[in-house]
């Protein structure tokens, strides 16, 4: 009985040191974004941590270089791509179906 009280101790006692390890050495990042005014257009910057990570000027995906057509649906892009960055999606890539998804013009 003592020795299965004192694994049981050991093993609780590990797991906590190994828990508080791992938060400790997680970074923290700060991510947001910006809807911009480009030529013909809107785009959004994300910044991590105070630094342009992303500066999309145009439509992601989309043939040609067209900018958003309203500050709404850049805003819908940023936030999805914002999204993919916390859930650690490497490159968040927009594909055309999730614009479409989103109801972001794409055509002119």
């Amino acid at each position: 009985m003592r020795t299965k009280t004192k694994f049981v101790s050991i093993l609780i006692l590990f797991v906590i040191c190994f828990t508080g390890f791992s938060c400790k050495n997680k970074k923290k990042y700060h991510i947001e974004y910006t809807i911009i005014e480009v030529d013909n257009g809107w785009g959004y910057d994300i910044s991590v941590n105070g630094k342009v990570f992303i500066h999309q000027d145009v439509i992601p995906g989309v043939q040609g270089k067209k900018a958003f057509y309203s500050q709404q649906d850049a805003e819908k892009a940023a936030k999805l791509v914002v999204k993919k960055i916390e859930n650690k999606e490497m490159p968040p890539a927009v594909s055309t179906q999730e614009l479409k998804e989103l109801g972001i013009k794409t055509d002119s």
